[in-house]
């Protein structure tokens, strides 16, 4: 794991800039009424004109569609700026509006395929604050008398990932607040050379629950570091995936990711790694803060019996305070044969008291499974997994032969309950 730390290329920081550029200059007005998309639009795509350079965002509520970002730009929100997403679906992209894009209207997660920020195949971009983006969940996720939808299902429409960057290279998000995401806060697919560094993501979990409303998801993701972050989100925190199959470069594995020295805290996952089909491996989740969550850590095949499910391995979790109601889960649940392996957990502290399960399936069961000084005092139950215990607290709970043909039947027979 110590050689993760050189695959970490340097990323550009800082953009040149031949004087700056106001999105005033284009007549944004910042007033919170006034549709300013196309003045923003204007003023980054200035930029990119004049060869790459800072776009400010000055204090104001600028009430937006869909922007897109530029190669060699930055688009920096100073204090006090808040670029808010329109409650105007039509105000948004359509699913339509590249080829990496999807929707998933009538099944699945319910969204139009529009986003808040775009970045497509763009390189040496960074999107900076101390300003704030604000997705306006209030728009789409409650009702015409401000009552939460009962399902997703009933939404009639909402946006896709707030902040979406595919196959682009050399990004950097700092300092900034992503606030109030409909859907995923943050998606990061099929990126190189990827920085988020004192960032604050939240999504609404206390007045009412954001369906979906993940932080910061990395997939296909190589050569990335998140680190000083705030993520507090309803569902997923921090996600590494391997998913995705309408990349027009080619699908990079997941890999050589860094996480640290940040807090999470969830009602799902603060940490989840899985889904898709490609391979997950090489990451190094350390000195974090996990509090006020459901699972901490959760290492998952499928959820789809559409997807296989990816390999996964070489990740490490290290120096981290955990207080939770569950500690963990490694499971393929409807992943029929995807390899999980070589996991380590080092040096975890806290409280988690409910039940852990590392459940495989006999055709593919984990391997070396390594819980090493774990002081978290919980059980663990495991099937098909060869787990090693080095110190700690975290013990094994030894099953009856009743309880484990019963906890097999469940696996093999893809059932959902005790998962």
């Amino acid at each position: 794991m110590k050689r993760l730390l050189s695959y970490i290329v340097p990323l550009l920081l800082t953009l040149s800039c031949a004087g700056g550029i106001s999105v005033k200059d284009f007549g944004a007005r910042g007033d919170g009424a006034t549709l300013d998309t196309e003045a923003v639009q204007a003023a980054i795509d200035r930029a990119a004109e004049k060869g790459g350079g800072v776009v400010s965002v000055p204090a104001g509520t600028y009430l937006c569609g869909s922007i897109w970002l530029r190669s060699n730009v930055e688009l920096h929100l100073e204090e006090g700026a808040v670029i808010k997403g329109s409650p105007d679906i039509n105000d948004y992209c359509g699913a339509d509006c590249c080829p990496q894009n999807e929707a998933e209207i009538g099944f699945g997660d319910y969204i139009s395929g529009g986003h808040l920020i775009l970045g497509v195949g763009v390189e040496n971009v960074k999107l900076s604050g101390p300003g704030k983006i604000d997705g306006n969940s209030d728009a789409f996720l409650l009702d015409e008398e401000g009552r939460r939808y009962a399902k997703k299902s009933l939404i009639p429409a909402r946006p896709g990932q707030m902040v979406w960057f595919v196959d682009s290279r050399n990004i950097v998000m700092k300092d900034i607040e992503l606030a109030d995401s409909p859907y995923w806060s943050c998606f990061i697919l099929n990126c190189n050379n990827v920085t988020v560094d004192g960032c604050y993501v939240h999504t609404r979990r206390k007045d009412y629950h954001t369906f979906n409303g993940d932080g910061i998801d990395i997939d296909r993701s190589t050569n990335v570091k998140i680190t000083g972050c705030r993520v507090d989100t309803s569902d997923d925190s921090i996600t590494l995936r391997a998913s995705c199959a309408r990349l027009l470069e080619n699908p990079q594995d997941c890999a050589r990711v860094i996480v640290e020295n940040c807090e999470l805290s969830s009602s799902c996952n603060a940490i989840r790694v899985g889904v898709g089909e490609g391979h997950i491996h090489d990451a190094v989740l350390s000195n974090l803060t996990i509090s006020d969550t459901n699972i901490a850590f959760s290492v998952v095949g499928a959820y789809s019996k559409d997807e296989c499910g990816p390999d996964i391995d070489n990740i490490l979790f290290k120096d981290i305070q955990v207080e939770a109601h569950e500690l963990l889960r490694i499971h393929h649940m409807r992943s029929a044969s995807c390899n999980i392996r070589d996991i380590t957990f080092e040096n975890i502290s806290g409280t988690a008291p409910n039940l852990c399960r590392l459940w495989a399936r006999e055709a593919a069961p984990f391997g070396n499974i390594v819980f090493r000084n774990v002081d978290v005092p919980a059980e663990f139950e495991r099937i098909n997994a060869d787990v090693v215990v080095e110190g700690g607290l975290l013990t094994e709970k030894v099953l009856s032969p009743e309880e484990l043909e019963l906890r097999r039947s469940y696996i093999e027979e893809e059932k959902k309950l005790l998962y």
